[in-house]
């Protein structure tokens, strides 16, 4: 996505502060209408050097030339900073944060479609307290099979960014490798679901917030 396709949107987006009643439109409380500096092409080669591949397109020229985070759908989006452990990305500036993301943890595939129906599996292999002769024997299995299905439940998060908060511990994210690469998946596991496709990529789902959040202003 070239400089010109964001022409225009971090002005736009700054505006917004400004509007009567713009503290109403959900998520303001979050970002407040502030986006963060845009980063450098050093600094996004840097980040590109420790997630293993290149960012998604419309969200690397985004960085560059919108804004590093900050106000976005729901609460923000989060910003990637360098740390002592290397970059990932954090909730700078936002009140309410998504959860951090490690740039090497987001650059692993991404297998969260892929491990829907393995979960399921090790659902339905829950042990029962009645399939057991003594309740430590039940405590060994149980404390096995969960440990288990953490692992998997975690391993969903695996080659995306955790890019903005919903609230109630829902997030939206921004998948990094694979077939899905560039587009946006929602955390829907609060609800017993999983982390599923919105269908949207990052510019269309960025624009379609600034457009709601400006028709919602103006009337």
């Amino acid at each position: 996505m070239s400089e010109n396709a964001w022409a225009g949107v971090r002005e736009r987006v700054l505006r917004l502060a400004g509007h009567p009643g713009a503290e109403r439109i959900f998520g303001a409380r979050g970002h407040g209408f502030r986006l963060g500096p845009v980063m450098g092409e050093e600094q996004v080669r840097a980040l590109e050097a420790d997630l293993g591949t290149g960012l998604p397109t419309q969200y690397r020229s985004f960085l560059l030339h919108v804004g590093a985070g900050g106000a976005g759908p729901d609460y923000g989006l989060m910003t990637p900073a360098m740390g002592d452990g290397g970059w990932q990305w954090l909730g700078a500036g936002l009140a309410f944060p998504a959860q951090p993301t490690a740039a090497g943890f987001a650059g692993r595939p991404f297998v969260a479609e892929a491990l829907r129906s393995e979960l399921a599996a090790v659902e339905a292999r829950e042990p029962r307290p009645d399939a057991f002769a003594t309740d430590e024997e039940f405590g060994r299995a149980y404390a096995a099979w969960e440990a288990g299905y953490e692992e998997l439940y975690d391993a969903q998060e695996a080659g995306a960014v955790f890019l903005s908060e919903q609230g109630c511990g829902y997030a939206s994210l921004l998948v990094m490798t694979g077939p899905h690469r560039g587009t946006i998946w929602e955390d829907l596991r609060p609800m017993d679901r999983g982390i599923e496709p919105t269908g949207h990529d990052f510019a269309l789902w960025y624009r379609r917030w600034l457009e709601r959040t400006e028709r919602q202003l103006e009337t």
